[in-house]
């Protein structure tokens, strides 16, 4: 069963990793990196023979939404022309809250929405990616080491689902708030795959 959910949890990485290579209206090169990352970080966690422990690959991810994290910041530290820099702030995470001006104004800002919605989507989904990949190890040791430990992990676990779901549940709203069907795909894509990932954490 569980490698059954690492299967399904793979599928929709893969198709949120195309989405972000398909994607030609603007650079994504730190994004397609990550999805890139994450994607050998689950072959890797759930093969027979790893390549590297999992400590390895969640210091990595972490590293990389750090890289993401820095490189949105800079970006939103560039000033824009005109009087569209107004009012972005907080409102620029919601892909659905455009400035309401002429049509082509309001296709780049749905756009530049989208995009840093996704930057910061990807940055959790990193972040909570490297603490599936720790549950995962975590709950492995345990179940080696005896009973006692085994509760502990069990509650780590829970809490790895608490997350994912509300990922998850992140990720729906934003896939509903997008507007384009790359975005959309990539939103629905990552938040499944985390809660897959997840229920195979607690499973395995």
């Amino acid at each position: 069963m569980t490698e059954i959910l690492h299967a399904w949890a793979l599928a929709p990485a893969a198709i949120g990793a195309c989405c972000v290579a398909a994607d030609r209206r603007r650079a994504r090169a730190l994004e397609l990196a990550a999805a890139a990352l994450m994607m050998l970080a689950m072959l890797d966690a759930v093969s027979p023979a790893p390549v590297l422990p999992v400590v390895v690959w969640a210091a990595a991810l972490i590293i990389c939404a750090m890289v993401l994290a820095a490189a949105r910041g800079a970006r939103r530290a560039v000033p824009v022309e005109g009087a569209s820099a107004a009012g972005s702030g907080m409102r620029g995470l919601l892909p659905g809250r455009v400035a309401r001006s002429g049509p082509g104004s309001r296709l780049g800002s749905s756009r530049a929405a989208d995009g840093r919605a996704m930057t910061l989507h990807t940055t959790l989904g990193l972040v909570l990616m490297a603490a599936l990949l720790l549950g995962m190890g975590a709950h492995a040791g345990a179940g080696a080491q005896g009973h006692g430990h085994g509760l502990s992990a069990d509650g780590f676990s829970a809490m790895l689902v608490v997350t994912a779901v509300g990922y998850a549940a992140l990720s729906g709203a934003w896939a509903g708030r997008a507007h384009g069907w790359r975005e959309r795909t990539q939103f629905a894509a990552m938040g499944a795959s985390a809660l897959l990932m997840a229920c195979a954490a607690v499973i395995g």
